[in-house]
């Protein structure tokens, strides 16, 4: 019998014998249990599953502390052995992640599992996950973390067998806790709720799937701090270094190694562990991946709460409109989830008076009594940003609490600046992390309205001397899910009773699922905008069935659309109305000669892989040549969609020597930056035609703002 050899543990074997079975050859699991000590009546397995990159399980690893047993499944054999192995009443499968495991299991092979999660048997809240190499080290004491962590990031033969060994080591080492601990049953959701949820982990397990091991990072500086410390000075926000138990820090290809246990603004404090840190530093590579974040955390405790028995999952009116929607009674016949706009909702503030007909009527529906959810299809310039302004307007001054969420700092930023400008009284929250050293100059407009979040969380019994009387409450999806919100109080303070999200199109709905269930007590109103027909989530090429509120099929026809947009000059306006928007958005703009726009097909441009991100160098070639011969003096910037692409326009430009700083990628572009003039690359995915008519990937011209009263001919370039 082969055998797979580990040092991750010293305290244990070093030898671990493997048997490889097919799903119909799964025998001798069962007689296992007829050959097992009569007075041992649950005999617990450690399990693990690898995806295909289409979510299939193709293999599924089983394990004692003896033995495991790695069976590979395939289509065109039976799954009913392996299927009488899993639904086995003696067995009781553990796994870190096991709500996650259960699910995809009873998914695929149509099974009830009961388990436990090892990541949270030894914590009171399901919110504090210890990961194996840390319950390892306190059961055995000497282990290599960095070894185990990698156990459960990739996915050969041997990190599916061995840490499905080692979850069984640790659950036999814990028997004392596994009978006290709830188990993770199938049985606690209907086959309705199992089949939903069951999407929703697939989607995320393929993206984590994606995630890289392995990252680059941007420094400016690096330096030796005492004999055994380190500070590295992080150059991009988006690349900086956390303090992270799960990573290691690779100095010039390994000469030197460390782990990060500090970030404050830019720097970065690293714990030197092997090597000597060289005299000149040229490259920084991060190994491995930070912890889960709050959000995540969050969500995986509600799906684990429901398969324990703790969580309901379909007890939030929210939930039931998007998951579990009523069903036709007649076809064709539409069936409502929201009702109709209450005809004698008064709003009297100013700035509704100022909107046009389709904004007026969305902001009507937010303040209605008579909607609950409102989904608005903004396309770019039409002012989604002043319509929710105008209704946060109207609730401020009726002193009726109002959270605004984005997926993005910028975003949320972005409707701070307006409600500035408004004179609504609110309260943005924006994490340390963020602001410190990085974007404190984008907040020192709206600073009398910031609540620093290290600041809030310090202060339990301080909340209301940071939030004031502010109704009006700011800050990102991320923030919304932070523990230290619901530990200070900010949600008995500030109630979450109207909810509006911003960029809904670019954020999985599977994310709004455990927040709708926690302010179910309170949620009555939630308002989301957004344009499908730009920017996606992220991942949605890699998991294609997830879904944006705009991808409800039950919503398609309720959702209001904003209907004029004012940034883009009517030429641009007029071409993405009739092959975007079905000729349904208007135009009004003081620019209106066709002049304003030039098209250049680069034929020979080809993508090719840059990281895990894309660029084309004869595009490139061609945005240099343009700066060079036309833009070298005058004020302009470039926007596209690939980071990988950002990176080496900036590289190029700077070889010739040509201004490169205002170079984005359409997440980091801010809107309105520059007025002059703006060089568009288009947006293709990498199989697409090298063709500019590529028509739902349009984003970074439409998000390209061009001040509506300006005389000037703005001149864009898609390349």
């Amino acid at each position: 019998m082969p055998t797979l050899e580990q040092d991750l543990v010293p305290a244990l074997v070093t030898s671990v014998p493997v048997k490889r079975l097919t799903a119909d050859s799964c025998q001798v699991l069962i007689n296992r249990l007829g050959r097992g000590s009569p007075e041992v009546t649950i005999v617990p397995l450690g399990i693990s599953l690898r995806l295909s990159k289409k979510g299939f399980i193709e293999a599924v690893a089983l394990a004692d502390s003896d033995q495991v047993f790695q069976i590979t499944v395939t289509k065109d054999i039976s799954f009913a052995m392996l299927a009488s192995v899993l639904k086995h009443p003696r067995y009781l499968f553990v796994a870190f992640g096991m709500a996650r495991v259960a699910l995809l299991i009873h998914h695929q092979f149509g099974v009830d599992v009961r388990s436990v999660d090892l990541s949270t048997m030894h914590d009171k809240s399901p919110r504090e996950q210890q990961c194996a190499a840390h319950l390892a080290r306190k059961l055995w004491g000497t282990v290599r973390a960095q070894g185990i962590h990698n156990l459960w990031w990739h996915h050969s033969n041997k990190d599916l067998c061995l840490r499905t060994w080692l979850s069984a080591c640790i659950a036999e080492e814990s028997a004392s806790i596994m009978d006290k601990v709830l188990k993770v049953d199938t049985r606690n959701a209907s086959p309705l709720q199992l089949a939903c949820l069951a999407q929703l982990v697939l989607n995320v397990e393929l993206l984590e799937a994606e995630q890289p091991t392995q990252v680059d990072n941007d420094f400016e500086h690096v330096r030796q701090n005492g004999k055994d410390k380190i500070i590295l000075h992080n150059a991009r926000f988006k690349t900086k270094i956390r303090d992270s138990s799960q990573t290691i820090v690779h100095f010039n290809g390994g000469q030197a190694t460390a782990r990060a246990v500090g970030l404050k603004g830019r720097q970065t404090q690293l714990q030197l562990l092997k090597g000597r840190l060289p005299a000149k530093v040229t490259k920084v590579r991060v190994f491995g991946r930070e912890e889960a974040t709050n959000a995540e955390l969050a969500r995986d405790e509600f799906v684990l709460g429901i398969l324990r028995g703790t969580e309901a999952m379909d007890m939030s009116s929210f939930v039931r409109m998007l998951w579990f929607p009523p069903r036709k009674t007649k076809r064709g016949k539409k069936v409502k989830a929201i009702g109709a706009v209450d005809a004698q909702t008064q709003i009297t503030t100013p700035s509704y008076k100022e909107l046009n007909a389709s904004q007026q009527a969305v902001v009507k529906a937010m303040v209605s009594a008579d909607e609950n959810l409102i989904i608005v299809h903004g396309p770019p310039g039409t002012g989604k940003t002043t319509t929710i302004a105008a209704a946060l307007e109207h609730w401020e001054r009726r002193r009726e609490p109002a959270w605004v969420i984005a997926h993005s700092n910028v975003g949320v930023k972005n409707i701070a600046e307006s409600l500035v400008k408004r004179k609504i009284d609110f309260k943005i929250v924006v994490s340390k992390d963020f602001y410190y050293e990085w974007h404190e100059h984008h907040y020192v407009d709206i600073s009398d309205h910031l609540v620093k979040s290290d600041k809030l969380f310090g202060q339990a019994a301080g909340v209301a001397e940071f939030m004031g009387r502010s109704k009006v409450i700011l800050c990102t999806v991320s923030m919304l899910s932070h523990p230290g919100m619901d530990n200070v109080g900010v949600f008995r303070h500030v109630p979450m009773e109207r909810l509006v999200v911003d960029e809904a199109s670019q954020i999985d709905t599977f994310e709004f699922m455990h927040l709708f269930n926690k302010f179910m007590p309170t949620l009555g109103k939630v308002c989301m905008f957004g344009d499908p027909k730009q920017l996606p989530p992220f991942g949605k090429e890699t998991a294609p069935k997830m879904k944006t509120i705009f991808d409800f099929q039950q919503f398609h026809t309720s959702a209001y659309f904003l209907d004029t947009q004012y940034r883009m000059p009517v030429p641009l306006g007029d071409f993405i109305s009739k092959h975007v928007y079905g000729s349904k958005l208007k135009s009004e703009h003081k620019i209106t000669a066709n002049d304003c726009v030039k098209l250049i097909d680069v034929r020979k441009g080809k993508e090719e892989s840059a990281g895990s991100s894309w660029k084309n160098m004869e595009e490139i070639h061609t945005i240099v040549n343009l700066v060079k011969k036309y833009y070298r003096h005058p004020d302009f910037c470039i926007i596209t969609p690939y980071d990988g692409q950002r990176a080496a326009i900036v590289a190029a430009l700077k070889a010739q020597k040509l201004p490169h700083e205002n170079v984005y990628n359409v997440d980091s572009y801010q809107v309105g930056a520059q007025e002059a003039g703006c060089i568009h690359k288009r947006q293709l995915t990498p199989s697409a035609p090298v063709l500019f008519l590529v028509l739902d990937r349009l984003a970074p011209l439409c998000c390209c703002e061009c001040d509506r009263n300006s005389q000037e001919k703005n001149c864009f370039y898609v390349v």
